[in-house]
């Protein structure tokens, strides 16, 4: 969360890291420390150092090459040791806040609440757009290609992504995951039915070879928003198939198209909610599909969203995908 603070240049996240910090006794201070210094905290590096207590523990805190760090850890860290010596003592309170200040500084911390919505907002519409691709993919390989499932399911790459994948903590980076084996999924998938050999119906064709790229430029969105993930995700860029070359000018435009500051939304809902609201109209037109399927068991226990959490646009949705993804074709084959 800490990183997600000086991404955002949030105060009121930072804040709330340095609340759990200080009551977190599982986080040495000396950890703490690298923290503030890594993610550029100035008032985390300032809690840490007023709560060393005396030399001894200062010199266990604070590494031997503190001329590596910034200048302002530094001031910071000489600041504590003079008062540990008794050498300069503790600045004295800041003065108070006049009513201008108070009242701009906390719509300030609603802007910074906005901006920590709009992120998990758009973690969350990543999280439909990625259920999505994998129905579509899981539903044409379940049906219509069973040997281009076991070729997946071998690639390396896959199965490396696919290991991560358990251990990925936050959900940004389960997305950031997942969206890479959707992209490697859909490049395996358009490769199979390019090749007239393996007798694919040519409307099905048509149809894959003109919506995988669509997706593939929604996939790349996620994967190059910044550098660090541009570099993370270069590895499904490469290849000298069709699709490969056809995937890494996607990447180009995403990377480009990123750079261009958006334009401000004018509508009522946040953008990443209209986003789930297109999606959700598309998951109803999967689920009018049901009535020419037929229902198998579903698990029991389901999760369902809370009251206090629940909107109607995201109820709907989980409603839809579920009520297709639990129904199989009719054996006739016709829908």
């Amino acid at each position: 969360m800490l990183a997600l603070a000086d991404y955002l240049e949030s105060a009121t996240l930072e804040a709330s890291c340095m609340g759990h910090l200080a009551n977190e006794s599982s986080f040495p201070l000396k950890q703490q420390f690298q923290m503030a210094e890594t993610y550029n905290s100035e008032k985390l590096m300032i809690q840490v150092c007023a709560s060393i207590k005396d030399a001894y523990q200062l010199d266990e805190v604070v590494p031997e090459d503190l001329n590596s760090f910034c200048n302002t850890t530094k001031n910071i860290v000489m600041q504590r040791s003079f008062e540990l010596l008794g050498i300069r003592r503790p600045p004295s309170p800041p003065l108070l806040e006049n009513p201008d200040q108070v009242f701009e500084r906390m719509i300030n911390q609603i802007v910074d609440q906005v901006e920590v919505q709009h992120h998990h907002g758009e973690v969350l519409k990543d999280q439909v757009d990625l259920l999505f691709d994998h129905m579509i993919t899981e539903s044409h390989l379940g049906r219509r290609d069973k040997p281009g499932k076991e070729i997946i399911c071998a690639d390396p790459l896959i199965k490396e992504l696919s290991d991560q994948l358990r251990n990925a903590g936050e959900q940004s980076e389960r997305n950031f995951i997942q969206a890479q084996i959707q992209v490697l999924t859909f490049k395996h998938i358009y490769t199979r039915v390019r090749n007239e050999e393996l007798g694919f119906h040519p409307t099905l064709c048509d149809f894959i070879i003109r919506d995988v790229p669509v997706k593939l430029r929604a996939l790349s969105a996620i994967l190059n928003s910044n550098e660090r993930s541009q570099s993370r995700s270069h590895k499904v860029t490469l290849g000298n198939r069709e699709i490969d070359e056809i995937y890494r000018t996607i990447t180009t435009e995403a990377i480009r198209n990123n750079q261009v500051e958006p334009l401000r939304n004018a509508n009522e809902s946040a953008v990443w909610l209209q986003g789930i609201d297109e999606l959700n109209n598309t998951f109803k037109t999967f689920a009018d599909f049901t009535q020419h399927r037929t229902k198998r068991p579903r698990p029991h226990n389901q999760r369902e969203v809370s009251n206090r959490a629940s909107f109607r646009v995201i109820n709907e949705l989980i409603r839809n995908a579920r009520d297709f993804y639990y129904t199989v074709p009719e054996e006739n084959g016709q829908h």
